[in-house]
C-alpha cells in the first residue's frame, strides 16, 4: 500500500501502540468480564450473554469512555482540546 495514504504496514503496527485505544478496549473487556463473574457469583450460573450484552453494572460504556478520556489526558495533556472532547463524551455517556 501507499505510505502517503496512511494505510500501510506502519498504520496497523502503530494502532497496537495507541495508548487511548488500548485503554478503552481493556476497560471494556474488564467491565464485561466483571459482569460475567458477578452473575455467576450471585446466581450460581454461567451466562455467556454477559460477555457481549449491554446493561447492568459495571457499565462497559462508561468504563470505555472514562478510560479513553483518562488515557488521552495522560498522553496529550489535560489542558488540550482533545481531552476536553473526550471528557464531554464521557460525561454524556
Amino acid at each position: 500500500m501507499d505510505e502517503a495514504s496512511g494505510f500501510g504496514a506502519t498504520t496497523s503496527s502503530s494502532m497496537f501502540r495507541n495508548f487511548p485505544l488500548i485503554s478503552a478496549f481493556v476497560a471494556f473487556a474488564l467491565a464485561q468480564s466483571i459482569k460475567f463473574f458477578t452473575t455467576w457469583y450471585k446466581e450460581r450460573r454461567w451466562d455467556p450473554k454477559q460477555l457481549v450484552g449491554s446493561g447492568g453494572m459495571p457499565s462497559s460504556h462508561s468504563a470505555t469512555v472514562t478510560a479513553l478520556a483518562a488515557a488521552v489526558g495522560f498522553q496529550d495533556g489535560f489542558g488540550g482540546p482533545l481531552f476536553a472532547t473526550a471528557l464531554v463524551l464521557a460525561c454524556i455517556v
